[in-house]
């Protein structure tokens, strides 16, 4: 399983495939099937009632379930983060290759104070519901404290 950091970025070698077992799907490259949706971006905002509860050490992260089924399409963790934090949530940060990435999406933002992706007493969260897969410009407000 590929970690869920927006700094990997790396792509297997080209000869990776050639040592895969027979039959087995094709890892990233052109021969892979895309997954379908275009990304989604926007930015994680601090509401100023639970600014002073942020910390440096939180971690971010962001997750895309679909409306419909509630179920995880894509997750997306970052550290050190600065608000306003701009982010980019494509099929690239799919839990599972292949997965398609198709809206619409309840967006979740969630800075763990453990830095575990369970959420946890004290982490700080904002939602936004209902978000078309290529949407731009979508706003995140962290403004809830998890009981």
């Amino acid at each position: 399983m590929r970690p869920l950091t927006s700094r990997d970025g790396t792509v297997p070698a080209p000869d990776v495939a050639a040592t895969l077992p027979p039959g087995h799907p094709a890892l990233g490259g052109e021969s892979a099937a895309p997954a379908a949706g275009k990304p989604v971006e926007g930015e994680v905002r601090l509401h100023p009632r639970v600014k002073y509860k942020a910390k440096p050490e939180d971690v971010l992260y962001i997750i895309a379930r679909g409306s419909a089924s509630r179920q995880i399409v894509a997750v997306r963790k970052e550290e050190h983060v600065r608000f306003p934090f701009s982010f980019r949530l494509s099929s690239g940060d799919s839990m599972m290759p292949g997965t398609p990435f198709e809206g619409p999406f309840d967006l979740t933002a969630r800075l763990s104070r453990s830095g575990d992706a369970t959420p946890q007493p004290g982490d700080l969260e904002g939602t936004v519901k209902s978000v078309a897969a290529g949407s731009g410009g979508v706003s995140v407000i962290l403004d809830t404290v998890r009981p």
